[in-house]
């Protein structure tokens, strides 16, 4: 099933992966109701919820207009002047994500 992220966290069991507000976690694969229990409540390092269960929601790779993942143009938009990155990074102007991201093509 997956959650929403409600805060903005670096999931130590994840390589550090950054998760930013209104992001779908996990990224990959499932989480184990231990660990749910863990990030939708104050009992983590944060000390407050970082996730809340949602119903089912396409991630965007499962979106019907995207075929197996293809199309999905980066950087991506995704408001405030912030752009998400191939690698899910995320940069701040449009010229400063345009230029990380041909440097991630690279």
């Amino acid at each position: 099933m997956p959650y929403k992220v409600i805060r903005a966290f670096r999931d130590k069991e994840d390589d550090g992966r950054t998760y930013s507000r209104n992001d779908i976690f996990p990224a990959h694969g499932e989480v184990s109701i231990e660990r749910f229990n863990e990030l939708s409540g104050p009992e983590n390092d944060a000390g407050y919820p970082l996730i809340k269960e949602i119903g089912a929601v396409q991630k965007p790779s499962e979106d019907p207009k995207d075929e197996g993942g293809q199309g999905v143009e980066f950087p991506k938009h995704t408001g405030g002047g912030w752009y998400e990155l191939s690698n899910g990074e995320r940069v701040q102007g449009k010229e400063d994500a345009l230029a990380a991201e041909a440097e991630l093509k690279n």
